[in-house]
This record gives structure tokens, C-alpha cells and sequence, in this order.
């Protein structure tokens, strides 16, 4: 029986008095019909827990909250208990507080949000395959509270062997997503309602998603396959359809049967009842890696009502990577690219289990890469704007406050991917029969340009004639330090190849280690100067600073994205006048620290740009497909995955000799003109040896390369490059070899060797696996 509020109010005495925990654990939160009005609390006991009840209320006065009796309880691989209690008749838009109690007590304090009734903005993440890869799902659960969205949705495959000791893990591991804030002095936790989605791993028991999440998606009071599938009317805005790919396989005809009259059905009755309507399941219809089939079945039951009905994104699952599509329209077998209006198709999976290579664009493919992520989608009454967060521990949280002050604020330094021809985010309008166009996607316009800088020192006044390039800590900016007086910070780009190109707009991203709560200007340069030499007194001091271009407070770590609002800047750097621009204080001593190119992600400007195809290229990134380090005294293990990420070292005592092995998958790629083409590696354990870079000799796989099977030190070819890792964070390595990426296309991609060239001081790198992959930037010089 569903519980409502209105009818339930009393005071309860026993709530309010000494704070002892209830015997429960693993709390979660589910919602299955309207987010505007009910949800689903689910608990485990913890111990012994006898007649459980969900206090819950509309403030933390917990003398005026409602009591709510355990709906069902079910049985998960016969040994997870789980309570589920539905609330109904919530009132939109608000805060709900609850805990849960039994003969203890009440245990932690919790609050989630409903869902607005009205067209009011708001995040959803979307992302699955939680399985395996326990570190990189954990990255992704903290992330997941920092970006504090109002619902998740999740595409399956929540542990590998769907066993009760994996499922334990993982919920574990969930209570990670809870965001922490301090309410009328009571510590309480914000749980995320999900959305949850049935994988090939659940399949050896179709009943998953109501055992462990207490989803009644047909509202039957039953826990059976049919509960795998079902609507969500988050709000005006938003409707998602949760589908079963899993029928396809025999056995399961009857519900497949049923499951998509269901769809058609309710497409055609209530998908329009949101101004968008988006779709998850755990299958691609045409997955983005050779190693998986496609899906005919699963494209014929559901491609043409997608497109009939228009639903405007599809979030796929299974693959363990990330890939973004065109605007889709059904086309015989296949898709085929409209700039009229379609379904815009995304996903496939990773947040957590080992990414695999992005090896098999398809025609109406816009970017795919293999990395650990999770969509963030902003969803407007007039747009959905969707990104794809990389995981690491970069980016800053969000407090209540913010969030509640903007439903659409993003955390400062995620670290998204960026896509080609579109950048670090899709936006996606209408059409007037409701379909997905993608403004300035879909190859139309020319994407983002980033460009790093070329030239960054800081200059001090008390130091008015040292050069301070390459200091160990960054770049700086402050009106008054008893160290180095006023400080500011001089940076350079190189835009000869936007030469020929309009410019419509550009933004300074600059990371941030120290914050600082005052204002500090971006000026342009008034004078040349060269990193190598710049002093304070060479510069001229103060007189350095030319004309505003705009202002920022670094209030919060991670990148900051500041736009450059004066619209002639890079114009004039095009004409001939590029003296960089310079960061300083507006007054106070509250001083900024900043990463250079030398001690971490170097600065870089973003411009949006047309070109005409005469003048420089563009630029074009591609995260490895492959990567393993091997080791010459355990010569036979393979390493794929190995939590250490990459490493390389001329003598280890627990490995030897030690190279690492990286691999890009270039089969896309249609210019055949490319030039600076630039390594970028991620290290974590600092080296003070040089290292070499060497084309790969012979061919290799990932999850079979030993030391053994590529010949030790016969794998070393040709040297494209050297480098000493001499401090941590993205090092970018300029590849000389001019006939490396022409060989590369020709057919000879056997990948890039890290050796040592000296001594036994190791170097870490994070893996496609671990952190932030391998990189390979490259220019194009195609029209």
C-alpha cells in the first residue's frame, strides 16, 4: 500500500530524543513513476533490525514528520535483505528529510529533492557498467556528488557475477555518491534518486533491479522481469524510458512482446506529455568496438519508434567507452546523418569496468574515445546540453547553497571530453515536430581550437630582476606578497595557424591550485617579451598592462573557463601585435597560483573559429586505444589494467627492466596531411632520468603483450622523441620524427615504446585505466 504524507502528520516523540543509529545500512533511493511526487527509500538491515519504519518530513523539525511502514521486502541472491517504503503525494519541487528507525533508534539523516512541476532546469547523470574496476567506479561515485544532480540514470551491468557479495561492494561503494551538507546544525546526506537499467550481467536473474532498488515500474506490487522496464515523468521537461535489452535473447519472447507494445503505447499516449523524452538501455544497437556484434534486433525493434516519436537521446551501455553521434535517422539496416532532425545516440558505458578500445566509428559517428566517464546532461526548456566527465579527482564540489542558487551550475574542473567538431559539450535543440538537431554539431561548423600555451613565467617586484620561468610553484598573481611583493602572470600563444580563420569568440582556462576570493584582470600586453628572460624590471612593472580584456575571481581549485570579452583581442594578435596577455591583481593581497605549462596543465585559449582551409589546421586529440607496461622479470605476465597504471624504469627490484607500451587507433582519421604531432602523458611518479620515445618494431595487444611476446628490447625502433619526467601532472612531448603519423596511416601502426635511456629512477603514468590516458594530439592540414 502507498504511503501518503498529507494524511499522516504527528508528532513522534521518540524521534527527537537521544541520536542512536537504527540497525540499517546501504540506503538508497529509486524512482520508478513521477519524480515530481513519489520515490522509493530502500535499506538493508545492518545486524539485527526489527519493524523498520521511514520517518520523513518537509524541514528538520522532526517532531512534524509522517511515519511510513515497509512496503515490501525482497530476497537478492538469498542473502541481501532489502526494505523498500514508497512515498506518494510529495509535493514538487522540495526538500524532503528523512531517517530511518527501528528498535534502536533513528539512524543517519538523509534529504533528497522532488522533481519540479513546472519547466524549471536541472542535471541528470547517465552512465552504467559499474562491475569491475572498483577504484575508477569509486572516482566516479565521489564525482557524482560533487556535480549534485537531481536523478541517475544507470545503464546496467552494476557488478559482474551479480552475486550477493558484489552487490554488497557495490552498494558499498554507492553510499560514495552521497553529498554531505550541514542543515539548521544537523549533519545530513543527500542521496541521489536512481534510475536503474538491467544488464547482461544481471541476467542470471531478471528480477535485479526490484530485489535491490524495490522498482515497480508497472505498478503491479509484483518483483518479476517485467519490472526491467518502464517510464519515468521526471517533469514537464522529462520522461525516460527505461528498456530491457536483454529480451533479445531466446527465451524471453513473450516479454519482449511485451515490453515493446508497452513502449509503443506509451509513446504514443504520453511521450509528449515532456518537452523531452530520453531512453536508456544496456545493449547498443551498434556498439563502437569490434570485439561486440551488432544489434539488428534490438535497432528493429526500437530505431523507427524512436525516430517516430521523437525521442531526442539514447544513452547506450555495455561497450566500456564513450561515443556521441549525429542527429539519427533510421536508414533500411542502418542509421544515416540528418541535420533536420532525429535521435541523437551517446553512451556506451565505463564508469568503472576497464575501458576497451574505441576502434569502430561508423559513418555517423561525430567522436568516440576509451575512457572512464559518466554523461552530465543539463536539461532546459529550450535545449539539452550534454558532456562527458573523465574521471578524476579534479573537480571542486558543489555546495548546497550553489546548487540551490543555479539548477544548472557545474563544478569547476571536470575534467570533460572534448569531442571533435563539437567540443566538451553537444548541445541539442528541436525541431518543430520535436526531434534532435545539434546546434553547430554534425560536422557543419569547425570545432573548438585549444591551443596551449607557448610562452608563461610570472614576474615579481621584490625580485625585480630574476626570470622566475619554470618556477616550482607555477604561475602567480597577488597585489602584495611578503615573498616576491606584487606579483603577475605573463602568457603567450602561438595563433599562426588561425591564420585565414574568422574568430567569433575565445576563453582562457587556466588551472587553479590556490584559491583566492579577489578580482584579477586580464590585460593584454603592452610590450613584447620573452618567457626566458622576462623580469619585472624588463617588462616595465605595472606598465606591462595594456588594455582589459575581462575579469575573474579564482574562487574555487581545477580549470577555470573565463571568456575573453573583448572582441578585437585575437584579431590583433592575427595582425602582427600577439604580445600575450597579463594577470594581475585589482587590488588586494589574497594571491592566485596557477600551473604552468612546466609544473602541470599548461594554460590554454579556446577559440571558436571558421576557417577557410588556407591557413593553419586543426587540431584533432585521440586517447589511446591500447596501453600495458611489461616487465622483464616476471617476462610472461601481462600487466593490462595493473592499478599501478604505466610504468617504465631501466631496473626495478620487483619487475626489472620496464617499458610501457601505447597505441592510438588513427582508422578514422580521412586527412592524410597532419603535422606537430604532440605525446601527452599524465605522471604521477616524477623521474629525474631521461626516457625515450621509440616507434613499436612489431604489432601488439593490449591484454596479451608480456615482455616475452614482443622480444624485450628488440620492440625499440626508431626514436621519435626524449623526455625527463621531472615533476608530476600533463606533460606534453613534442613527437620529431616527421614520418611518424604518415607511416602510421600508411599501415604501420604498431604504436609507441617508453624506454629508459639511463639509470634505474622509474617513472609512473596513469593508464586509459587509472586516470587520464594517454594522449595524442595531432594538426590537420586537410580542407
Amino acid at each position: 500500500m502507498r504511503q501518503f504524507l498529507g494524511g499522516m502528520l504527528f508528532a513522534s516523540a521518540c524521534l527527537v530524543a537521544a541520536d542512536i543509529s537504527a540497525a540499517t545500512k546501504h540506503h538508497r533511493l529509486s524512482w520508478d513513476g513521477d519524480g515530481s511526487n513519489s520515490a522509493v527509500i530502500g535499506f538493508s538491515p545492518d545486524g539485527s533490525s526489527n519493524n523498520p519504519t521511514v520517518k520523513y518530513g518537509y524541514s528538520t523539525d522532526e517532531g512534524s514528520w509522517s511515519s511510513a511502514q515497509v512496503d515490501n521486502t525482497e530476497t537478492f541472491d538469498g542473502s541481501i535483505t532489502s526494505h523498500f517504503v514508497r512515498l506518494s503525494n510529495l509535493n514538487a519541487d522540495s526538500e524532503i528529510y528523512f531517517r530511518v528507525c527501528d528498535q534502536d533508534g533513528c539512524g543517519q539523516r538523509f534529504w533528497f529533492r522532488t522533481a519540479p512541476a513546472d519547466s524549471d532546469p536541472y542535471v541528470v547523470v547517465a552512465g552504467g557498467d559499474t562491475r569491475t574496476g572498483h577504484t575508477n567506479r569509486r572516482q566516479g561515485n565521489r564525482l557524482l556528488a560533487k556535480v549534485r544532480p537531481l536523478a541517475v540514470m544507470h545503464g546496467g551491468d552494476f557488478t559482474n557475477a551479480n552475486s550477493a557479495w558484489e552487490m554488497d561492494a557495490f552498494l558499498d561503494d554507492w553510499t560514495l555518491t552521497y553529498s554531505s551538507d550541514q542543515i539548521d546544525g544537523y549533519d545530513y546526506k543527500r542521496i541521489y534518486p536512481l534510475i536503474p537499467t538491467h544488464g547482461n550481467h544481471e541476467d542470471g536473474n531478471y528480477s535485479t533491479l526490484c530485489q535491490v532498488f524495490g522498482v515497480d515500474f508497472n505498478d503491479d506490487g509484483n518483483c518479476n522481469p517485467h519490472d526491467t522496464y518502464g517510464a519515468v515523468q521526471v517533469s514537464p521537461l522529462l520522461r525516460i524510458y527505461t528498456l530491457n535489452s536483454q529480451f533479445k535473447d531466446s527465451g524471453w519472447s513473450s516479454y519482449a512482446q511485451a515490453m515493446n507494445n508497452w513502449l509503443q503505447s506509451d509513446l504514443s499516449a504520453s511521450g509528449s506529455a515532456a518537452d523531452w523524452r530520453l531512453a536508456q538501455y544496456h545493449k547498443p544497437m551498434f556498439p563502437h568496438y569490434t570485439g561486440k556484434s551488432e544489434n539488428e534486433t534490438l535497432f528493429g525493434w526500437w530505431a523507427q519508434s524512436f525516430y517516430d516519436y521523437a525521442v531526442n537521446l539514447v544513452v547506450e551501455s555495455d561497450t566500456h567507452m564513450t561515443k556521441l553521434t549525429q542527429s539519427l535517422i533510421p536508414d533500411g539496416n542502418d542509421f544515416a546523418a540528418t541535420t533536420s532532425g532525429g535521435t541523437v545516440y551517446t553512451g556506451e558505458g565505463s564508469w568503472g569496468a576497464p575501458a576497451r578500445s574505441a576502434n569502430d566509428p561508423k559513418s555517423w559517428t561525430i567522436d568516440l574515445a576509451s575512457i572512464q566517464q559518466f554523461k552530465v546532461i543539463q536539461v532546459r526548456p529550450d535545449q539539452l546540453v550534454v558532456r562527458t566527465a573523465q574521471f578524476d579527482s579534479s573537480a571542486a564540489t558543489l555546495s548546497r547553497a550553489e546548487r540551490d542558487a543555479d539548477p544548472l551550475l557545474l563544478p569547476a574542473g571536470v575534467n570533460w571530453w572534448s569531442a571533435n567538431q563539437v567540443g566538451e559539450a553537444v548541445t541539442i535543440t528541436r525541431n518543430s515536430a520535436n526531434r534532435s538537431v545539434i546546434d553547430g554539431g554534425s560536422g557543419n561548423g569547425d570545432p573548438d581550437i585549444a591551443l596551449a600555451a607557448t610562452d608563461d613565467v610570472f614576474v615579481s617586484s621584490s625580485q625585480s630582476a630574476t626570470n622566475l620561468d619554470s618556477h616550482s610553484d607555477g604561475l602567480l598573481a597577488d597585489g602584495s606578497d611578503s615573498t616576491f611583493g606584487e606579483m603577475m602572470t605573463l602568457i603567450r600563444f602561438d595563433l599562426s595557424e588561425l591564420a585565414g580563420c574568422s574568430i567569433n569568440g575565445a576563453s582562457l582556462e587556466l588551472n587553479i591550485t590556490n584559491v583566492s576570493g579577489d578580482n584579477y584582470g586580464i590585460y593584454r600586453a603592452a610590450g613584447n617579451w620573452r618567457e626566458g628572460s622576462a623580469t619585472w624590471d624588463s617588462v616595465g612593472g605595472s606598465g606591462i598592462l595594456g588594455g582589459l580584456a575581462t575579469s575573474f575571481t579564482p574562487s574555487s581549485t581545477g580549470i577555470a573557463a573565463i571568456h575573453l570579452q573583448s572582441p578585437g583581442l585575437l584579431d590583433d594578435w592575427l595582425d602582427g601585435a600577439n604580445t600575450g596577455l597579463v594577470i594581475a591583481s585589482r587590488g588586494g593581497s589574497n594571491g592566485v597560483d596557477m600551473t604552468s605549462k612546466e609544473t602541470g596543465l599548461s594554460p590554454v585559449i579556446r577559440v571558436d573559429a571558421d576557417c577557410d582551409g588556407s591557413g593553419g589546421g586543426q587540431q584533432l586529440s585521440r586517447v589511446s586505444s591500447d596501453d600495458v607496461f611489461v616487465s622483464s622479470y616476471r617476462s610472461g605476465d601481462n600487466f593490462d589494467g595493473h592499478s599501478d597504471g604505466l610504468l617504465a624504469d631501466g631496473w626495478d627490484f620487483i619487475y626489472g627492466e620496464l617499458y610501457t607500451l601505447v597505441k592510438f587507433d588513427l582508422s578514422d582519421l580521412a586527412c592524410s596531411s597532419y603535422s606537430n604531432a604532440t605525446l601527452e602523458l599524465d605522471i604521477t611518479n616524477r623521474s629525474d632520468k631521461s626516457y625515450g620515445i621509440y616507434l613499436a618494431n612489431s604489432d601488439w595487444q593490449e591484454e596479451s603483450a608480456t615482455w616475452n611476446s614482443i622480444s624485450g628490447a628488440d620492440m625499440l625502433g626508431p626514436r621519435a622523441a626524449t623526455f625527463v619526467p621531472s615533476s608530476t601532472g600533463t606533460r606534453q612531448i613534442d613527437l620529431q620524427s616527421s614520418g611518424l603519423i604518415d607511416s602510421w596511416l600508411a599501415g604501420g601502426n604498431t604504436g609507441l615504446v617508453i624506454a629508459p635511456e639511463s639509470g634505474s629512477d622509474g617513472v609512473d603514468i596513469s593508464s586509459r585505466e587509472t586516470g587520464q590516458g594517454p594522449l595524442l594530439k595531432l594538426e590537420s592540414h586537410c580542407n
